[in-house]
């Protein structure tokens, strides 16, 4: 049952249900703006990463490694203690992300692999960040890369197809979350909501995507 306390969001609900069905049935249609958009966040992800790695290895290692590594991955990227470290992740995460929207701008065949491999690379860090939140740190780490491969590979063979599967995915996960807020779901209803939707998001987006591609084809016989 609805609770009162969600009237006073029923315009935020209605335009990110609005928003989330329409990622789940027909992001392939607004597939160069969802690109731009994402090649932000991706390059702002690899390139704190690398920043990371490079300058302070040992720090990230350690917070990997901890019972609570998102918490403690947050005070080494903002560490009081180390202003200079600090600038570098802030410039490192701006200028890779400023960087990667103006790559996925141009039409150049060669820097679309290099925005399909930023893509796949930071959906594989996004993965391994959240199973290191269940698994130790190695037993997470030959699961990301296991992982990055498959999507890594999948980004770079079929990038259009990858997008319509992430565009499924992130917005039965909005409708799914949404609705199990404003019904007060338990988690395997929402699991259950979000699996249902997405499996059928997929289905639809890799179905019209087929279709579209015949018609282009049959277009150009």
């Amino acid at each position: 049952m609805q609770g009162d306390g969600m009237t006073l969001s029923a315009p935020v609900m209605f335009i990110g249900l609005l928003l989330g069905f329409f990622l789940c049935f027909y992001g392939y249609v607004a597939k160069r703006l969802l690109v731009s958009i994402r090649s932000i966040f991706a390059g702002s992800l690899v390139f704190l990463a690398i920043a990371l790695l490079l300058s302070q290895q040992q720090s990230l290692l350690q917070s990997l490694a901890s019972p609570t590594p998102l918490t403690e991955l947050w005070n080494v990227i903002f560490n009081t203690q180390d202003y200079t470290g600090v600038l570098i992740n802030l410039l490192s995460f701006s200028v890779g992300g400023l960087l990667l929207f103006y790559l996925s701008r141009t039409k150049s065949n060669s820097l679309q692999l290099v925005v399909a491999s930023f893509t796949g690379v930071s959906m594989g860090l996004v993965i391994f960040l959240l199973i290191l939140g269940f698994l130790p740190l190695q037993t997470s780490f030959v699961i990301f890369l296991i992982l990055q491969v498959i999507i890594l590979a999948y980004c770079l063979i079929r990038f259009t197809s990858y997008m319509a599967l992430e565009s499924a995915i992130a917005g039965s996960l909005i409708v799914a979350y949404l609705l199990s807020q404003f019904w007060y779901l338990g988690f395997w209803l929402f699991f259950a909501l979000w699996a249902i939707l997405a499996f059928l998001g997929i289905l639809n987006q890799m179905h019209r995507l087929g279709h579209r591609k015949q018609s282009k084809e049959q277009a150009n016989g």
